[in-house]
């Protein structure tokens, strides 16, 4: 039996017995001049004052303190459970008012169960333009030093947009279609839909580390290593260990003059080329294997080498080995 079932019991026997008492007590002390005003009536007798009238005060008085007794205590009990539930039904409720909200609008972008997708660019309607897994957003965020909010960033970015790319703002202040209570029924939703781990990168699993440069390193640092946009990698471990290569393909370079190494890890434009460190130490392995050896390596192969475009690359790094 639930407790709100018990106080509602309890609550109907105490008003029975107070009915029950009252019409006794009217039947009993019934008297003759019961139609005469009260003002003008008699004042009771020291008998009465004594009697009838302080037992009926008595009376009162122990019926108030056992419907108090009882009530409150078990409505104090009951109440974390009833305020439990009433959050409960309203999350879900959220959740499901959440669901039909995506799907209506962003499932168009990232997907029906919010998994990552595409929709064409703002700069050219012929190129996709990737839109984030959501499932995995608070595993992305949840080291990084930018985010400390995950549900404000979510309802910001979802009432004001991306400024730039093809994500819109949905908050009614700014111009979109959805009320603030919309907006927390999909976030909602969305955190309520986290998955615990960030798998990698579909095809990466079975790509070497050739292909995987190849794809994702080439235009930047040359077929060879040579460097083109980026610098030269001929004699990068003489630049670097091993573990500050593996943090530079998580993490990327950001530099002043606005050219930068892209993370391959936490960036938010990635999100189509998020890898694993497994996948990240098989670029490592394959810049590994493509260095000359030492004898071979160039005089500054210990300073950053970035040739300019027009600069035949066969002049500046000599070309590793294609295997």
């Amino acid at each position: 039996m639930s407790t709100t079932l018990l106080v509602i019991i309890l609550l109907a026997l105490a008003a029975g017995l107070v009915i029950i008492f009252l019409l006794a007590n009217a039947a009993r002390g019934r008297r003759p001049i019961q139609d005469v005003p009260p003002a003008l009536r008699p004042g009771y007798s020291d008998e009465e004052l004594e009697r009838s009238v302080l037992e009926r005060y008595m009376g009162w008085g122990i019926v108030l303190t056992v419907i108090f007794a009882v009530f409150l205590p078990a409505y104090w009990l009951n109440e974390p459970r009833r305020q439990q539930g009433k959050t409960e039904a309203d999350f879900v409720a959220s959740f499901e008012r959440g669901h039909e909200l995506f799907v209506a609008n962003c499932a168009i972008c990232h997907g029906a169960e919010a998994e990552g997708g595409g929709t064409a660019s703002t700069y050219d309607a012929d190129d996709t333009w990737p839109a984030p897994n959501l499932t995995t957003i608070v595993r992305r965020y949840e080291e990084g030093e930018g985010v400390t909010d995950i549900r404000e960033y979510l309802e910001t970015t979802l009432h004001r947009g991306r400024p730039g790319t093809p994500m819109p703002a949905w908050g009614s202040d700014y111009g979109g279609p959805l009320t603030d209570q919309q907006i927390t029924d999909i976030t909602d939703w969305i955190l309520a839909n986290q998955k615990a781990e960030v798998a990698e990168a579909d095809p990466a699993a079975d790509l070497t580390g050739r292909q995987l440069y190849n794809q994702n390193c080439l235009k930047c640092h040359g077929k060879n290593l040579e460097g083109f946009i980026g610098p030269s990698l001929v004699g990068v471990f003489q630049r670097h260990n091993r573990q500050t290569v593996l943090g530079i393909l998580r993490n990327g370079i950001f530099l002043a003059n606005g050219v930068s190494m892209p993370p391959w890890q936490t960036g938010y434009m990635y999100e189509d080329t998020r890898y694993t460190d497994a996948a990240l130490n098989k670029i490592v392995d394959y810049l590994r294997a493509q260095q000359p050896p030492r004898d071979q390596l160039p005089e500054d192969a210990e300073q950053y080498q970035t040739p300019y475009p027009n600069d035949g690359p066969e002049e500046e790094a000599p070309s590793g080995s294609d295997t």
